[in-house]
């Protein structure tokens, strides 16, 4: 059943959609530049930062997705069925403005700069050739895209599919504004790729608070009993796939549109509406997963300048040893090399400090000493751009942690997505140079955009 746009509706889509742009010319001013000095990618932000919000429904091919569509959108637009029906990905939204209905194929999509899925192209033609966009007039898309994947399958049995099924899956999970994963009463979660998604792909690509669990066509239970098995067996199911202890909440849910039992289901029929509604208003959470996505992002960001100020840091220090190294060497060739020299030679017949008392010094008195400051600075200067600056990076490269400070789970969370990046750039310039940048001055950047500007933004959430 569609919901038609109030006016309110539209008022606060529109107040929506001026804070996401407002929020994206701001990260691409502040942020992107950085982003760009210090290797990381922005290509998953840049996404986030497009379009429409969007919903990412995910089941097994039975599950009924596309007979949820369906019932969104008030007409019989994806084919259903309890067989495979379709493959693809398939991207569903109104037509821009002035535009008929149509399909658009996957090669279109993934070049196309004013949508997100650039990123798409990187996992190749098969999963280009398995990409679509169908665009249809329906009231509740005109600020909504719905994106209806391939049913899940048990990879011990089936084919594999030609391409990373999970890491697409991982890709639409960090653009989706809310996920949404059905189950059907016969196949309670024991889908191999299913387990895969919900153990590994999601927590990692979306917020535990974006993802939503229902089990659909409870209505071909026979009785109350093997609903009750059902749902058991799909809380057992999902508490191994989790990992957790507490039993995230599971909508109960079917279609009056193809049921043959609506009476004897409508004490479901609240939780259902409670489910479709939950789904309509994922526009809502757009600026909150904006948010939330920047924040990670620019952590991510802070902690690889911390950990490169801390190398550029410590590796001055090194530059401070030689240096003091070098006065060292300066002092001994100006007060005692000529002394030696001429104990064990007889060279030179007067020594630089007794002419350099009696003001009777000439260029011949310098020999010894400044021959002998050239020879420390050389020797320091090789001691440190030969052993001493290669250690220290041969030593930061296999001890990274002892850049960052890990006090608490998230950031060593976040330490885990980033130490590779700072591996990289501890190892692209390795020269005195580097060591000079100002990483303290773009620490302080980051951190004031964090505290400052993105809490500004949190205060003006709808």
């Amino acid at each position: 059943m569609a919901v038609p746009a109030t006016g309110g509706k539209q008022q606060k889509a529109l107040q929506n959609h001026d804070l996401q742009l407002e929020i994206q010319a701001m990260v691409e001013e502040k942020l992107f530049p950085l982003f760009e000095r210090y290797r990381l990618g922005h290509g998953d932000l840049e996404a986030i930062l497009k379009w429409k919000p969007i919903v990412l429904l995910l089941g097994n091919y039975s599950s009924g997705k596309s007979t949820l569509v369906n019932e969104l959108l008030g007409k019989e637009f994806q084919r259903t069925g309890q067989a495979p029906t379709d493959d693809s990905f398939t991207v569903i939204t109104a037509p821009e403005a002035g535009e008929e209905p149509r399909e658009i194929p996957g090669s279109t999509l993934v070049n196309d700069e004013a949508l997100p899925f650039a990123s798409l192209k990187s996992f190749g033609e098969k999963l280009v050739s398995h990409l679509q966009m169908r665009t249809v007039a329906a009231p509740i898309l005109n600020n909504l895209a719905i994106i209806d994947s391939p049913g899940m399958l048990d990879s011990v049995t089936e084919k594999g599919r030609g391409y990373d099924f999970a890491g697409v899956i991982a890709e639409l999970a960090k653009m989706a504004d809310l996920v949404v994963l059905l189950f059907d009463p016969h196949k309670a979660g024991t889908i191999k790729e299913t387990y895969s998604a919900i153990r590994n792909t999601l927590p990692e690509a979306s917020g535990e608070d974006r993802i939503v669990f229902a089990m659909s066509r409870i209505d071909e239970c026979d009785n109350l009993g093997d609903l009750v098995r059902a749902y058991g067996t799909l809380c057992w199911n999902l508490s191994q796939m989790t990992g957790r202890k507490d039993i995230p909440r599971i909508f109960l849910t079917f279609s009056p549109r193809v049921s043959r039992t609506t009476r004897a289901l409508e004490v479901w029929l609240e939780e259902r509406t409670e489910l479709k509604n939950k789904i309509l208003a994922a526009p809502d959470l757009r600026i909150s997963h904006i948010l939330q996505f920047v924040d990670r992002q620019a952590n991510e960001l802070g902690m690889v300048i911390e950990a490169m100020a801390r190398f550029c840091r410590d590796g001055r220090r090194q530059i401070q040893t030689a240096v003091k190294g070098v006065l060292v060497g300066i002092g001994f060739a100006v007060f005692f090399l000529d002394l030696i020299c001429r104990a064990l030679i007889g060279f030179p017949s007067e020594i630089f400090l007794s002419t350099f008392a009696t003001g009777q010094i000439h260029v011949g008195h310098l020999i010894l000493p400044v021959a002998g400051s050239s020879g420390a600075a050389a020797l320091a200067w090789l001691w440190l751009v030969k052993w001493r600056l290669p250690r220290y990076v041969r030593r930061c490269l296999k001890e990274t942690d002892r850049l960052v400070e890990l006090e608490t789970d998230y950031q060593k969370q976040t330490w885990a997505r980033v130490q590779g990046t700072v591996r990289e750039l501890i190892g692209i310039d390795t020269g005195l140079r580097a060591l000079f940048v100002p990483h303290g001055k773009h620490l302080k950047r980051v951190r004031l955009f964090v505290v400052q500007e993105l809490k500004a933004y949190y205060s003006r959430m709808p």
